[in-house]
C-alpha cells in the first residue's frame, strides 16, 4: 500500500513539472520560407520575429504603399485627378488598373487603383498630380515630374526612421537602386495604418464603382468609366489562405523581388504587421499566417504604468513638513510593451533619479530621499524595465506636486502643529512632560542665576553711612 502511494505522488510530480514546463517554456520560431521576413506590433514597435530584415531587398509593388502616403501629404482623398499622358509610361507587362487619358478620378479611387488591382498607371497618375502641385507647374514632363515625386518619397522614408531604402519609381517596377528591407517596410506599413483612408481601402477585397464617385453628380462634364477590380491579396480574399484576422494590406511581385506581401491582422484590438520578402507562391501566405498566429497565440501587450500612475513615493529632506515628508513621482505616458507571455512574471523595475534632487551624506553616499526644492511636473528621474537585465522599456518620472524648502518659520509651525496633534496620544504626553520638566529647569537655572546675582551685588555693597 505504501509502494502504490510512493508511486502516486512520484506520477503526479512528473506530470505536474511536465504541464509547468510546457506552459513555461518558450515557444519555438514560426517556419518561414521567405529570404527575408519581420513581424511587429506598431503600436509599441517591438519586433516579434525577424529574419535578415535589414537586407537589401527589391520590394515590388509593395512600394505603393510609400506612394499613397505621398500621395495623401498633399491632396485629400476627395479631390479629382485628370489622367495625361504619365499612362504611356507605364511598361507593357506590368500590372495596371485601367485608366485612360483624359478621365477624371478621385485620389481616394486612385488609391484604389494601386491597392486593390495594384496599378502602375494609378502610381503615375498620383506621381504627376503631386509633382504637378508642388512645382505648381501643368506642363512637367513626366520625366521630371518623377524625380520630383521619388525626391519626396525617399525624404518620407527618411522621416519615418528608414535607413536602408532608396526608391526610384512610384510604382515598384524593378529597377535596381530601388531598394528597400523588411524593417525599413514595416515601418511604412505601420505609418500606413495611421491614414484612415489607405486602411480602409488595404481591407477591401474588390471595389465596383464610377472612378470620380460620387462626384459625378455634381459635374456631368467629367470624363469617368467604371472600374471592377479585385484584390490580389489573397489573406483577405475569399481562398484556401484567407486568414480571418488579416485586415490588408500590400502585395507585390517582380522577377527579380519573387513573392512579397506587406500584411496587417488584428485579433482582440492588438495590431500586427507581417512583412514577407521573396517567398515563392503559395509561401509568402503561408509565411504570414504563420508569423501572425505565433504573434497573437504568444505574445500580448503588458502595461507597466498607466499615464499618471504613482511609480513610488519617495522620502524628502530639507522640505517643508507641513506639507508632507514624501513625494509621488509619476509617468505622463502609457508604458506598454507587446512581449512574450512567459516572460511577464520576470519583468524588474529600476528607478534612478536625477542627480540635482539626491540628497547625499558627507562622505558623498547617496540617500533614498530627494531634497527640496522641487517644482511641481519636474522631471525627477527615470523608471526602466528590465528583463535578464536588459531595459525593454524606460519612461521619464515627474513630481506630482511642488516641493518647498523648509524655513525656520515653517519648523517652528511644524512642531508645535506636530505637538498640539499628538497631545493626547501617549508618545505626545511624553513630549509634553519632557518639555514642561526642560522648562522647569530652564526657569530655576534663571532664577538660580539671578539669587546668586543678588547675592554677589549685597556681598560687595559699600555702606552709605559709614563714618571715618
Amino acid at each position: 500500500m505504501k509502494n502504490w502511494f510512493k508511486k502516486l505522488i512520484v506520477v503526479t510530480f512528473t506530470i505536474t513539472t511536465a504541464i509547468s514546463t510546457v506552459a513555461f517554456a518558450k515557444p519555438s520560431d514560426p517556419v518561414v520560407n521567405a529570404q527575408a521576413a519581420i513581424l511587429i506590433e506598431p503600436e509599441t514597435g517591438t519586433i516579434i520575429y525577424e529574419k535578415n530584415s535589414n537586407e537589401r531587398m527589391y520590394p515590388a509593388s509593395m512600394t505603393k504603399i510609400l506612394t499613397a502616403l505621398v500621395t495623401l501629404d498633399y491632396f485629400d482623398y476627395d479631390a479629382l485627378v485628370t489622367v495625361g499622358n504619365e499612362i504611356n509610361e507605364v511598361t507593357l507587362d506590368s500590372s495596371k488598373a485601367g485608366h485612360k487619358k483624359g478621365e477624371t478620378l478621385s485620389v481616394e479611387n486612385l488609391i484604389r487603383g494601386l491597392m486593390i488591382p495594384s496599378g502602375n498607371d494609378s502610381a503615375n497618375v498620383l506621381a504627376a498630380a503631386v509633382a504637378k502641385k508642388v512645382e505648381n507647374n501643368n506642363d512637367l514632363s513626366y520625366e521630371e515630374c518623377e524625380k520630383i515625386f521619388t525626391d519626396l518619397m525617399n525624404k518620407k522614408a527618411e522621416e519615418l526612421g528608414c535607413k536602408n531604402s532608396h526608391f526610384a519609381n512610384a510604382h515598384g517596377y524593378h529597377d535596381d537602386n530601388h531598394y528597400t528591407t523588411a524593417y525599413d517596410m514595416s515601418l511604412i506599413t505601420a505609418e500606413a495604418l495611421k491614414n484612415d483612408t489607405i486602411k480602409k481601402i488595404a481591407g477591401e477585397k474588390s471595389f465596383s464603382g464610377d472612378g470620380a464617385g460620387n462626384t459625378l453628380e455634381e459635374n456631368t462634364n467629367l470624363i469617368t468609366q467604371e472600374y471592377n477590380w479585385k484584390s490580389h491579396n489573397l489573406l483577405i480574399a475569399d481562398s484556401e489562405y484567407h486568414y480571418e484576422y488579416a485586415t490588408g494590406l500590400k502585395t507585390g511581385f517582380t522577377d527579380q523581388a519573387g513573392d512579397c506581401v506587406a500584411a496587417t491582422a488584428e485579433k482582440d484590438g492588438t495590431e500586427l504587421i507581417a512583412v514577407i520578402m521573396n517567398s515563392e507562391d503559395p509561401n509568402r501566405w503561408i509565411d504570414a499566417k504563420n508569423l501572425f498566429d505565433y504573434g497573437f497565440n504568444n505574445f500580448s501587450i503588458n502595461t507597466f504604468q498607466k499615464k499618471g500612475d504613482v511609480v513610488e513615493t519617495v522620502s524628502l529632506i530639507n522640505n517643508n513638513r507641513l506639507n508632507g515628508d514624501t513625494l509621488d513621482v509619476i509617468v505622463k505616458e502609457d508604458v506598454s510593451q507587446y512581449m512574450l507571455n512567459s516572460d511577464i512574471a520576470n519583468i524588474e523595475k529600476e528607478i534612478k533619479y536625477n542627480d540635482e534632487f539626491i540628497a547625499k551624506n558627507k562622505d558623498g553616499s547617496e540617500i533614498v530621499q530627494l531634497k527640496a526644492p522641487i517644482e511641481k511636473d519636474s522631471e525627477v528621474g527615470t523608471v526602466s524595465y528590465k528583463l535578464n537585465g536588459e531595459t525593454i522599456k524606460e519612461s521619464k518620472l515627474y513630481a506630482s506636486t511642488e516641493v518647498q524648502k523648509s524655513t525656520i518659520i515653517s519648523s517652528i509651525k511644524y512642531f508645535f502643529k506636530n505637538l498640539f496633534s499628538n497631545i493626547f496620544t501617549l508618545k505626545g504626553l511624553i513630549i509634553f512632560i519632557v518639555i514642561i520638566i526642560v522648562i522647569i529647569i530652564i526657569i530655576l537655572i534663571i532664577r538660580n542665576l539671578g539669587n546668586k546675582k543678588r547675592r554677589t551685588s549685597y556681598k560687595y555693597r559699600m555702606p552709605r553711612n559709614r563714618r571715618f
